[in-house]
């Protein structure tokens, strides 16, 4: 899975469909020291919500190639 880096709430791994653009169900990804990756919907970090909802460890690190 390809993800760019972005410095939205403190830095997330935005998933990249189809070209350069994001669209709003796009998956934003964070990493816990063990390669563990829990995503968010890009809708919900772009809100005002204070609070996103992060969906658990669903994936390693080493299932993407970052761009």
């Amino acid at each position: 899975m390809l993800v760019k880096f972005s410095t939205l709430r403190d830095g997330v791994f935005i998933e990249v469909g189809d070209g350069e653009s994001y669209h709003p169900n796009a998956r934003c990804f964070r990493f816990d020291k063990y390669g563990n990756a829990e995503y968010a919907f890009l809708h919900d970090l772009v809100s005002e919500n204070p609070f996103p909802r992060w969906f658990g460890h669903c994936y390693k690190e080493t299932a993407f190639t970052f761009a």
